[in-house]
């Protein structure tokens, strides 16, 4: 093995040129003849060679280096070490256990709290896109700070994951793309402290709380008498800062000097932005100070999400939370209001773009003043029509929420590859979709778009993966098409998840493409 030497000729930390990568891989290939390296993932740690080398059925970290330095230095993987020529070879699969050793090693890839930079998450329902997201992020996203760990307790229940198997899937993913920068660990929409600590525990450093179920989704239409009622039960039932509510805020006006507007509070309208809010900030309050608690000084960010409401956030509401927020020393990295115009799932903004904007530039003065924090757009991906005037008018104070519509790109590879088998997958998301829509904010219907019958490839990825309505149906079905089962057997999961390892370049194609379009409109908006 005379040419195994060649690999340790030179520097030997960090990161590796693309040329050099190829050359090492091609040399590493004698060490596993049934597998193919992955010659992005070659880096250097501690004088030895890490990367990731893929068989038929999974991948499989290794480390090259002098024995005695894999002895002592890699200790902690659960892992096998053989001979290699004069040097040692450490294998280990790719699995939980390890990816919490592998963050300790290479310390780049535990997910840290990003403040105020602006910021993108890439949710990820299967498991297998981080490497497409990480390389679109280092190709278009060049100062926008990446989450590629991102996923709501919601989602993991629909998809029968872990946190800790969510961390661990991003981990090894950003690993093997070669990331070297830091990264977040969004535990998106939590309700319960329990929720808070399973996350915490895991390694997540970013909580969104959502406290929906604490928010009087009626408050919109309820007569001045139900006001009045509903704001006395506040103070009957002792809610934290409902005593203090009229005397801080009643007929006082706030100059935004940002936006250049003042605001002001009129007794009827404070009062049914108490009721509305008012419960919802006690839970906000006794979640975050759990998390300051369980987290210690490591620290954290928090968003706080109130975009799950059947109306939009007003810039009174807004006001008033951000008031409440600042004077109960809630520490929030971002907020995300519910915003005029629709925000449906894995389809562009629909609206009106202009007031959006005039609304937007409100809303960021905001929070700019009575934070600073950024202002958060989830149901974010595809809303390509509002990225600019997003990441321009917040001055990069920004966090973009996305998750489905990288599930869709996983579709589009099976489209193209197996035509057959997306025909299954669409018929069984048409049965499934009556049921499946109830918990979103979608206007797709299965009226207006046809059945796979007679459709050719070309036509299904068309109707399916390009328009609007058929992208829908396929995006609220997701935990059923990952769930179902014939027997003891999941009937589409396992042909989907080999089929996606298989055709990694091909997916892998398809995201940088995807997201390179969501964050290069995001940076034309950062100019």
């Amino acid at each position: 093995m005379e040419e195994l030497s060649y690999i340790f000729d030179g520097p030997k930390t960090g990161a590796i040129e693309n040329q050099e990568q190829l050359k090492k891989a091609k040399i590493m290939t004698q060490l596993f003849p049934d597998g193919s390296i992955v010659p992005s993932s070659l880096q250097w740690d501690k004088n030895c060679l890490l990367g990731i080398v893929d068989f038929s059925d999974h991948e499989t970290f290794f480390a090259l280096g002098d024995t005695d330095t894999l002895a002592t230095q890699f200790s902690g993987f659960s892992a096998t070490q053989m001979p290699a020529d004069r040097y040692s070879l450490l294998t280990a699969v790719a699995d939980i256990p390890n990816s919490a050793q592998l963050r300790s090693q290479l310390p780049h890839l535990t997910p840290r709290p990003l403040g105020l930079q602006p910021s993108f998450g890439f949710g990820d329902r299967l498991g297998l896109a981080t490497p497409g997201h990480a390389v679109a992020a280092k190709l278009s996203g060049q100062g926008i700070a990446a989450i590629f760990c991102q996923q709501s307790i919601r989602e993991m229940v629909r998809t029968e994951r872990s946190p800790e198997d969510v961390l661990s899937t991003a981990t090894w993913g950003a690993f093997r793309a070669g990331w070297l920068q830091p990264v977040g660990a969004d535990a998106d929409h939590l309700k319960t402290i329990e929720d808070l600590d399973l996350t915490a525990q895991a390694g997540f450093c970013f909580f969104t709380i959502d406290p929906s179920d604490h928010v009087d989704q009626s408050a919109d239409n309820y007569s001045s008498d139900e006001v009045e009622k509903r704001f006395q039960a506040l103070l009957d039932d002792g809610v934290p800062g409902a005593e203090l509510f009229l005397s801080l805020y009643n007929e006082n006006s706030f100059d935004l000097e940002e936006s250049k507007n003042t605001l002001c509070f009129e007794t009827g309208a404070l009062k049914r932005a108490a009721v509305k809010y008012g419960r919802a900030l006690a839970h906000i309050t006794a979640m975050t100070r759990h998390a300051e608690k369980i987290m210690g000084k490591s620290g954290f960010d928090l968003e706080i999400s109130v975009d799950e409401t059947d109306q939009p956030t007003t810039v009174l509401e807004h006001l008033f939370l951000a008031l409440e927020l600042q004077r109960n020393n809630i520490p929030v990295t971002s907020l995300a209001p519910r915003f005029i115009g629709d925000f449906e799932k894995g389809i562009d903004f629909r609206g009106d773009l202009a007031a959006f904007i005039d609304a937007l530039k409100i809303h960021a003065a905001i929070a700019s003043q009575y934070g600073p924090y950024k202002i958060s757009l989830h149901s974010g991906s595809d809303k390509f029509s509002v990225y600019p005037p997003i990441a321009e008018v917040c001055d990069g104070k920004f966090h973009v929420k996305t998750a489905g519509t990288s599930y869709l790109e996983a579709l589009r590879v099976i489209c193209r590859v197996n035509p057959e088998l997306f025909s299954e997958i669409v018929t069984f998301c048409r049965e499934r979709f009556p049921v499946d829509r109830a918990t979103y904010h979608i206007s797709a219907s299965l009226n207006q778009t046809p059945t796979v019958a007679g459709l050719t490839p070309e036509q299904l990825e068309q109707y399916y993966l390009t328009d609007d309505n058929g992208r829908q149906l396929l995006h609220v079905t997701f935990g059923s098409v990952l769930t179902v089962k014939d027997g003891n057997h999941f009937r589409f999961k396992n042909d989907l998840l080999a089929i996606l390892r298989t055709e990694s370049q091909l997916h892998e194609e398809f995201l940088v493409k995807h997201f390179g379009k969501h964050l290069s409109l995001l940076q034309k908006g950062s100019v």
